[in-house]
């Protein structure tokens, strides 16, 4: 794939976000093998990452991205999102020493849309944004996030997540902690903000934006929540027409500290931390993916 032209990505993407404001293979039982980040140097241009972002699958994946990959947490398959247009999630295997083709997935017979797809950290819920109407409600052409859970060794059928989520406006890439408290972006009077659902009792409650140091006058986006929550890395913008950056938060009693800017990475949306916690994979553009190690977050957090 021949990486496309630098064009600061909110004049690509974010203008969606205003304006629209087979299944996995059910053999892949989740478990607590450790993630082998070899498995990653079939998406790398030869070698691992270090601290300077390098170009992500270029040549492997076909066709354009919405999201950044997701990774099971035993490194057995990776998901992702297609170009917004085709409301398509691909997947792939690793099986046999290497990754299988990329497949398009369908998670119900009743569901035919499909964006920017999270698994929890122990692989047990998978989410993902639709259109499909929800049942008993109006068919409105709105997205809505839909979960799964790992049953008796096959996903369950999706079901969509409390009107609470739901009825705000909500775009793009999700986030889950260890314990599926549940991070999303919700676009409020044309300002799209970080929010938090908890996960009390097997359910959701009422999502809360995050506070001031993380929801601005500015854009934020695209959350992704360290699994324990001590650390959160998002997307910011200062308004549509400006670059994207990635800017991460650290946890504090009562709230967030202000967050601070990961300065070599210029352009960035859906950043989602690998299993094993030591690289980060964000869009670049429109058909382009990039990474590179986490040691900003230690070198970043304050003493």
């Amino acid at each position: 794939m021949v990486k496309s032209t630098r064009v600061y990505l909110p004049l690509v993407l974010l203008v969606i976000f205003f304006a629209s404001c087979g299944a996995p293979d059910k053999e892949l039982t989740p478990t607590e093998v450790s993630f082998d980040s070899e498995r990653l140097l079939a998406f790398s241009e030869g070698s691992l990452p270090g601290s300077e972002p390098e170009s992500f699958g270029r040549s492997w994946f076909q066709g354009g991205f919405h999201s950044a990959p997701i990774f099971s947490p035993d490194g057995n398959s990776v998901w992702w999102a297609g170009s917004y247009a085709t409301q398509k999630v691909y997947v792939s295997h690793y099986l046999n020493g290497e990754w299988t083709e990329q497949e398009e997935v369908s998670f119900s017979d009743d569901i035919a849309s499909y964006r920017d797809p999270f698994i929890s950290p122990d692989g047990m819920k998978f989410y993902f944004v639709s259109t499909a109407q929800i049942p008993g409600q109006d068919g409105r052409n709105k997205e809505n996030y839909w979960m799964m859970e790992w049953e008796s060794g096959a996903w369950s059928e999706p079901q969509p997540l409390p009107d609470s989520i739901n009825d705000l406006q909500i775009h793009w890439t999700p986030s889950v902690a260890s314990n599926y408290d549940f991070y999303f972006a919700a676009n409020i009077d044309g300002n799209p903000d970080i929010y938090k659902a908890e996960f009390k009792d097997g359910t959701y409650g009422e999502p809360a934006p995050l506070g001031f140091s993380i929801s601005t006058d500015e854009l934020e986006f695209t959350p992704h929540i360290a699994p324990d929550q001590s650390y959160l890395l998002f997307s910011r913008a200062k308004d549509n027409n400006s670059p994207v950056y990635l800017y991460i938060s650290y946890a504090i009693d009562g709230g967030w500290i202000e967050p601070v800017r990961v300065e070599n990475v210029n352009n960035c949306i859906s950043p989602i931390v690998t299993p094993d916690g030591n690289y980060v994979i964000y869009l670049d553009g429109p058909s382009a993916l990039k990474w590179r190690d986490t040691s900003f977050i230690e070198e970043l957090r304050p003493e």
